[in-house]
């Protein structure tokens, strides 16, 4: 039974699904809201905010944003065009992994969601730099990620052999990477999702 089971799930995750099929396993709708935007709006206001959905996939996470104020920048053309299609008044872009597609001081809140643990911590740097320049003054970056838990072992393995993220860091080492680029961070909450998922849900400030 279990030998089945981890066929099951590598089949999900590893071997990478189609956006398709990825947004209706991986980010259903109760999910997303449950474990993800139940949590921002609970801390933020996000009606008439200018947001930025950096990695924003299959564009799950554009329903809790105006569409005349959200872009969405996502590397996959492919999950760009399923986004597009599936919420067709909200904006998304592919993202050429360099430089963010908007101007100067433009954006009220940078939304970074189960990104950060696909990117190295050399490409995270550069990124900063990038969400310092787009930020308004007061601006915000939200950042929910998975992380390794010394509380919660099990967890951990899980998440390491389950995920097909390369960088799951544990709280200091998000947070300290936030701080050496001249953020001024908040943890909000820490959870487990779905019994298995160690998650920290923070925001960053720039100094």
């Amino acid at each position: 039974m279990f030998r089945y089971f981890k066929e099951m799930v590598v089949s999900t995750d590893k071997m990478h699904l189609s956006p398709q099929l990825y947004h209706w396993f991986v980010r259903p709708r109760w999910f997303t809201k449950k474990y993800i935007h139940d949590h921002i709006e609970s801390h933020f206001v996000l009606d008439n905010k200018a947001v930025l959905d950096f990695g924003s996939g299959t564009g799950a996470n554009c329903s809790i944003c105006n569409p005349s104020h959200y872009l969405g920048i996502e590397p996959s053309a492919e999950r760009v065009d399923l986004s597009k299609r599936l919420y067709p008044n909200h904006n998304f872009m592919i993202f050429d992994e360099k430089r963010i597609p908007t101007h100067n001081e433009s954006v009220d809140y940078i939304i970074v969601v189960a990104v950060l643990h696909h990117i190295s911590d050399d490409q995270i740097k550069d990124y900063l730099l990038e969400f310092e320049r787009i930020l308004k003054p007061g601006g915000r970056v939200i950042v929910m990620e998975p992380y390794l838990c010394n509380k919660n072992k099990f967890n951990n393995r899980f998440m390491n052999w389950y995920d097909d993220g390369d960088y799951i860091r544990n709280e200091d080492s998000y947070l300290e990477l936030f701080q050496a680029g001249r953020f001024k961070c908040q943890v909000l909450k820490k959870f487990t999702k779905c019994f298995v998922y160690n998650e920290i849900f923070f925001s960053a400030t720039p100094n």
